[in-house]
């Protein structure tokens, strides 16, 4: 019975080892899982002997092409014996032998939905180096070819390049969770680290049992935890790096990362106090980097009495996946799909992100906001901390799209620094539908305040399904608006003072008398004058009074 049960674990742990990855072709057994064509030149043998074992490849066979030096673009196009499956394995592996750098690699998979491609920059020569590609975003395809060429579209070299190990991963790097231990091996310099210990208080955030505490001395301003690992960290894909943190007070996290060369840091706002929340530091401007093994923590940086309590777990790093090449618009506080700048205190727990209800000219996103009013919290707001004082010299004008069923009015307010909190009403009449807003910060240019927060339907009872969708909410300059141009008429009410037209003249809209120079305008306002020596036109804005 015991060598049954020994025989069915075995089984199990061997399943679920292959689970975790897509071997699409391996070469392994003496055959090939990947049925390749030639074209353009390209010569194909596979499986052959590898022709140079180390630690990157120890395997046996792998897979041979060869260039014949006149196309500049021979490839391969093999076809899979079922369609691929990127689902949750899309993180492309794939080891590589060539015989000359630097060049590149295309790689494509295509046949079963919109394709996907990626060149790899093949940056060393005549050893074997596995390289990393973010396929994510053909998460929902089922591609049933992969093509494959080396040192496409560049003057035609001949050249053998071996490949190996094509692969899928989950686009995912645990480094620590502290479920077994402490992982990483983190060390405390100055400061007390207990890992690990019971989780505190789990919340949606982090509901895992174990956790690391680290408590700050007190006594010097970067006191830090440190580890290092035995190998760099892969940053060509997963450059995401994420740790979620439950401080015991608002303020700052610096996450460094240093190796044999240039180190890189970036740091995150924590605005919430005593409950875990995950906090994103995007090292994606290092990804050619393969020098940083170590891993170093900094919980109030800058600040020499601080002795503060933070718990901390689940350091990982992931990809940007479709937010790979996104553009970075300035200003942008949170437009909930790649921009997602905001650290969000009170309400963070009443917002998630969801597809747009219903897209439109006014907002065509894929991906908003979705507040919901708390039953009994009239003053439930939506506040996000910068820790820091706005800059709002010149990005005054503060921009948001609410989409909202019931006309109300949101409270837009900024507080929290050295000036007077200051405060501006947003009235919503227009329901279920789409609406740009703009708060006029302008006041407020020269003022300090390090807080915002959105009142919606403030001081109001909430009912039983209040819920406001919001998107785009960003920060803008002032725009001067043209308060007359005459080209519809006369917008102002332009009269002589006291309709006196023989003191005070006449005024009328006409065709501009020369339309080349300064002033190329279709229209414009005539004045005759009238027989008074102050003869006087007026006009009287309604919304100046």
């Amino acid at each position: 019975m015991m060598r049954h049960v020994l025989v069915y674990l075995l089984i199990v742990t061997s399943w679920c080892t292959l689970q975790a990855q897509t071997v699409y072709e391996d070469f392994e057994g003496g055959s090939a899982k990947i049925s390749w064509a030639t074209f353009n030149g390209l010569t194909y043998e596979g499986p052959v002997a590898n022709p140079s074992k180390d630690a990157v490849n120890g395997s046996d066979f792998v897979g041979k092409f060869s260039n014949d030096g006149v196309s500049d673009f021979c490839f391969g196009l093999g076809t899979m014996p079922t369609p691929a499956d990127l689902s949750t394995n899309n993180l492309m592996k794939i080891k590589i032998w060539a015989p000359y750098a630097p060049t590149r690699a295309l790689f494509k998979f295509e046949g079963g939905g919109a394709a996907i491609e990626q060149f790899i920059d093949i940056t060393e020569a005549e050893k074997w180096v596995e390289y990393s590609v973010d396929f994510s975003k053909a998460a929902g395809t089922a591609h049933t070819k992969v093509l494959l060429a080396f040192h496409p579209f560049t003057t035609p070299t001949a050249g053998t390049f071996y490949f190996d190990d094509i692969r899928g991963l989950e686009a995912k790097d645990v480094f620590e969770t502290f479920e077994t231990g402490n992982e990483m091996g983190w060390k405390a310099f100055d400061g007390t680290l207990e890992a690990p210990i019971d989780n505190p208080a789990p919340n949606r955030v982090n509901s895992t049992a174990k956790v690391g505490k680290y408590t700050k001395s007190g006594a010097h301003a970067y006191s830090l935890l440190l580890a290092e690992r035995t190998t760099p960290f892969d940053m060509s894909v997963l450059n995401q790096f994420k740790l979620q943190v439950h401080a015991s007070a608002p303020t700052q996290v610096l996450l460094k990362l240093e190796g044999d060369g240039p180190a890189v840091e970036k740091i995150a706002n924590i605005g919430l106090a005593n409950a875990w929340q995950e906090y994103t530091f995007d090292f994606s401007d290092v990804a050619a980097a393969k020098h940083l093994r170590k891993a170093i923590i900094f919980f109030d940086p800058g600040v020499e009495t601080s002795a503060d309590v933070y718990h901390f777990d689940n350091l990982y790093a992931v990809s940007k996946g479709a937010c790979a090449g996104a553009t970075v618009i300035d200003g942008m506080v949170d437009d909930f799909e790649c921009n997602r700048n905001a650290t969000y205190v009170n309400g963070w727990d009443s917002l998630t992100v969801i597809a747009n209800p219903g897209p439109d000219a006014v907002n065509g996103s894929t991906k908003v906001g979705k507040f919901v009013d708390q039953l009994g919290e009239p003053w439930n707001g939506l506040l996000w901390d910068y820790q820091n004082p706005i800059n709002l010299e010149t990005k005054n004008q503060l921009n948001i799209k609410i989409w909202s069923s019931k006309a109300t009015r949101v409270l837009a307010k900024l507080e929290g620094g050295a000036s007077a909190a200051n405060e501006v009403w947003i009235d919503i009449e227009e329901t279920n539908k789409w609406v740009q807003y703009t708060v006029d910060f302008s006041s407020q240019a020269l003022a300090s305040h390090k807080k915002v927060i959105l009142f919606f339907n403030a001081g109001n009872e909430p009912e039983v399904g209040d819920v406001y969708y919001v998107d785009d909410i960003s920060w803008g300059i002032k725009t001067i608006d043209d308060i007359e141009t005459f080209e519809n008429g006369a917008v102002l009410p332009w009269e002589p003072l006291d309709q006196q037209e023989l003191i005070h003249g006449k005024f009328a809209v006409i065709d501009n008398p020369d339309a080349t120079g300064v002033n190329t305008s279709t229209k414009v306002g005539k004045y005759t004058k009238g027989v008074s020596a102050f003869s006087t036109l007026a006009a009287v804005a309604p919304w100046f009074d």
